[in-house]
């Protein structure tokens, strides 16, 4: 898609969906936004995103079974997986849910948090 790293983004909240889009763009990222656990699979198989950002609070498809789809899928296996967590299960240590993913940022979004953290795995990809 144009040279720019696609961001596969799937997010519970439609405000929040639209908030990313918006600016990841401004970044200069493609994305590709869902807000279904099913779909997010599908299209990840079909477009291989560069990257992904998995909100953890999903309804229609646990987070971990999106995860579990992925990683056991050849075609989808190596995408790095961004956890979108809620403040209290990002700080939680032991927390299981976070097991699968390659990396967690918090809600509320922190955007200079998330453009660190999306940069630093683009580079790790084109490296």
């Amino acid at each position: 898609m144009n040279g720019q790293p696609l961001i596969l983004v799937v997010e519970q909240s439609l405000h929040d969906l639209e908030l990313l889009n918006s600016h990841l763009g401004i970044l200069n990222f493609s994305c590709i936004c869902t807000k279904q656990g099913v779909r997010s699979v599908i299209l990840a198989q079909t477009h291989q995103p560069d990257l992904i950002l998995l909100d953890m609070m999903l309804s229609n498809l646990s987070a971990n079974q999106v995860i579990d789809d992925l990683k056991h899928d050849s075609k989808t296996a190596t995408i790095p997986i961004i956890a979108v967590a809620p403040l209290t299960i990002a700080q939680d240590d032991d927390s299981t849910m976070l097991i699968g993913f390659d990396d967690c940022i918090t809600k509320p979004y922190d955007f200079n948090q998330l453009e660190v953290v999306i940069n630093r795995h683009i580079t790790q990809l084109n490296s």
